[in-house]
């Protein structure tokens, strides 16, 4: 019984915080039908992972007076449950007229199920005794009067339902490959639902063959079959919220990116910003800074940030509408990565060849090659020019200067390209030797000039 009831007692609060989740998005459109058929749903499977803990399940029944009512309750909670479920994937294509006439079947094959096991249930108590039998319940029965007809009544609903829910979660996975957090969790409601066969087919099975002779599954049917129904739970209470909480982890993981490549280029913008204010949108925050997390709930939806950003852009320099907090930082990444190309392309005058053979071949001598190879002469090119523009000095450079742009406009790639430079700009040894060999050519062509 410990066993049983440490894993109902998980499920409980797995499906609770599932149905909490949803509860909040009914509460903000009541009157969405496809969220208050997924909230009963969620609900009515929640409810026999409390009911059917052996000590709630007794409990239970010494309150009503009735042994083993719990099991009514779980199983017609259960019923309930896959019932909404296999409506609600229906109610999706509900304009068509065969799927209506399906529809109005599932349903009225359920509300005669319910009734028939109601029934047959009340008129097998005199035959069931005052013993209670709250984890092997369908073994202990399954040959009692009219109790026998409750569980087969039961388990063929359970496992016809458990059959739909799985064909058409499968099929409108295929349907939805657009939205992958829904196919993801349609797929995982098909596997729940071969779990979910893995409860009702072996006590049929056992059933049956009880009919005929003693069975060798009253094991399987007592011990394996609900915990083949919990882990069918579990991964229905997944799938059928992963919708939601799985765009929330995805923005999340988008902003956690950004977060990461705006702290690595930022020593890089911060130079460039210093030395070239007037390409400056607004100040960005320093690395030093602490990110805010007031409005963290808000990342469960999906933020409309091309709207935002393009708002923020246009409004003046230093608006304190930028609070840096964390839905900001994809728009201060943005703005670091366009002010760091505009300053190259200010500063493209001052790039010059003598430079970029310096740092290749102190790279070379580090070993580095290929892309490694071009972000150090990059942030060679961009020490030098900086610290030339901030002394007040002009290097004569090459008018047509061209600009390394691996990115072509996806800004993945550009991201990660000044990241490789802005790492290069603070770490690499070769900078400080090329702009030392900066300095000695420009004193020798001082020196020659004089």
């Amino acid at each position: 019984m410990l066993l049983f009831t440490i894993v109902y007692g998980i499920l409980a609060v797995i499906n609770t915080c599932a149905l909490v989740y949803k509860l909040r998005d009914l509460i903000r459109d009541p009157r969405n039908r496809e969220l208050q058929l997924l909230c009963l749903a969620i609900f009515c499977y929640d409810a026999p992972f409390v009911l059917a803990s052996p000590a709630v399940y007794t409990g239970i029944d010494k309150a009503f007076h009735i042994p083993n009512v719990s099991t009514l309750i779980v199983y017609i909670s259960v019923a309930v449950c896959l019932t909404a479920f296999v409506t609600l994937l229906m109610s999706w294509s509900s304009a068509q007229n065969k799927t209506r006439l399906r529809h109005r079947l599932l349903v009225s094959y359920s509300v005669l199920s319910l009734a028939v096991m109601t029934l047959f249930f009340f008129l097998g108590q005199p035959n069931v005794g005052g013993a209670e039998h709250p984890t092997d319940f369908d073994v202990h029965y399954e040959a009692t009067p009219y109790i026998s007809v409750f569980l087969l009544s039961y388990q063929l609903l359970f496992c016809v339902s458990e059959g739909m829910l799985g064909v058409l979660c499968w099929r409108y996975a295929r349907m939805v490959e657009d939205r992958p957090w829904l196919a993801r969790g349609l797929r995982i409601v098909t596997v729940g639902a071969v779990f979910g066969e893995g409860y009702s087919v072996p006590k049929i099975v056992n059933m049956v063959w009880d009919q005929i002779g003693p069975s060798p599954l009253h094991t399987v049917s007592s011990v394996v079959a609900p915990m083949s129904a919990s882990v069918s739970a579990a991964l229905f209470s997944l799938g059928f919220t992963m919708p939601a909480w799985g765009a929330g982890y995805a923005r999340l993981r988008e902003l956690t990116v950004a977060y990461r490549r705006y702290q690595r280029i930022y020593p890089l913008w911060h130079d460039v910003a210093t030395t070239l204010p007037g390409i400056v949108l607004f100040q960005s925050a320093p690395r030093t800074t602490r990110w805010t997390f007031r409005n963290a709930w808000r990342l469960a939806g999906r933020l409309v940030v091309e709207v935002r950003d393009g708002r923020l852009a246009l409004r003046p320099k230093g608006d304190p509408e930028v609070r840096y907090e964390l839905q900001d930082i994809e728009l201060l990444l943005g703005r670091q990565i366009t002010e760091i190309r505009d300053a190259q392309w200010q500063l493209r005058l001052s790039f010059t060849e003598q430079t970029a053979e310096i740092s290749r071949e102190l790279a070379a001598g580090l070993a580095l090659s290929g892309e490694d190879a071009d972000a150090v002469v990059e942030a060679a090119q961009l020490a030098i020019a900086l610290k030339a523009h901030a002394a007040g000095v002009q290097v004569p450079g090459e008018d047509e200067s061209p600009l390394l742009d691996l990115a072509e406009g996806d800004d993945d790639v550009e991201a990660a390209w000044l990241m490789k430079v802005a790492d290069a700009y603070r770490t690499s040894p070769v900078i400080p030797l090329a702009l030392a060999r900066a300095v000695q050519a420009e004193t020798a062509d001082t020196g020659a000039g004089a």
